[in-house]
């Protein structure tokens, strides 16, 4: 009997998904349009995420993901180590923002990093409201507005930093791993709470059963980088400066 064709199982698929994210990213980006970065990648990684979640493809649900954000993050870096001008008008309030993550790191005038906790507690509340139950109540459409828009976020303090970096360890000293946990565990978060209502199954001892190992991974990603996010921070700067 022939094998039943699965479209998430065509590396074809991962192409085509390596292309979006290459093209919702680069593209707006580098015109300097905030809402249509936003608008386009969220739409694309939902359309790409839902197709094998809806059959219950876990493994290959994780793989969209994993290629998805990978190349956002690289993409959106590169972008702003090429052409900082372009990508501050694709950053809400870009120049100040990235001047203000520039003087956090280098100790000026006493700044405080501008995407910390104490700096946007009602944003980073919302952020968290909008991953959890956001995406439980939208098949994870709303939890991936904001899983992109951190990503992006992430990708920008990274290249700003780069930009004036004249040190050897310059990579090293501005990857914000605190934010890339915290993200991980954002993934895995808005796959496990689409799939309810994708799935209309609402039985909650099937996703402690068959979904148990990315629920702790993830809640534990999300814990520990929310963790190391005040703690890591102040450290790793002053390690390098």
């Amino acid at each position: 009997m022939a094998k039943r064709y699965t479209l998430a199982q065509d590396p074809i698929f991962y192409v085509t998904v390596f292309l979006f994210a290459v093209l919702t990213t680069a593209l707006p980006a580098l015109i300097g349009q905030p809402t249509f970065l936003l608008v386009a990648q969220t739409l694309a990684l939902f359309t790409f995420m839902i197709i094998p979640l809806h059959q219950r493809l876990l493994r290959q649900t994780i793989l969209v993901l994993g290629l998805w954000l990978v190349t956002q993050f690289i993409v959106f870096l590169a972008a702003t180590v090429l052409a900082e001008q372009r990508t501050q008008l694709a950053i809400p309030h870009g120049f100040a923002y990235g001047m203000a993550y520039i003087e956090w790191f280098y100790q000026i005038a006493g700044a405080i990093r501008p995407d910390s906790f104490a700096a946007q507690p009602v944003a980073r509340l919302v952020e968290l409201i909008a991953i959890t139950f956001g995406s439980l109540a939208s098949v994870g459409l709303i939890g991936i507005w904001f899983l992109v828009r951190a990503l992006n976020q992430a990708a920008f303090n990274m290249g700003v930093l780069l930009v004036v970096s004249d040190t050897p360890f310059a990579i090293l000293e501005a990857i914000p791993f605190w934010s890339l946990l915290r993200i991980s565990g954002y993934a895995g978060l808005v796959l496990l709470l689409a799939e309810p209502l994708l799935t209309s199954n609402w039985n909650p001892f099937y996703y402690l059963r068959e979904r148990r190992r990315l629920l702790v991974i993830s809640i534990l990603l999300t814990l520990v980088g929310l963790l190391l996010e005040v703690i890591l921070p102040d450290f790793w700067r002053t390690l390098f400066r």
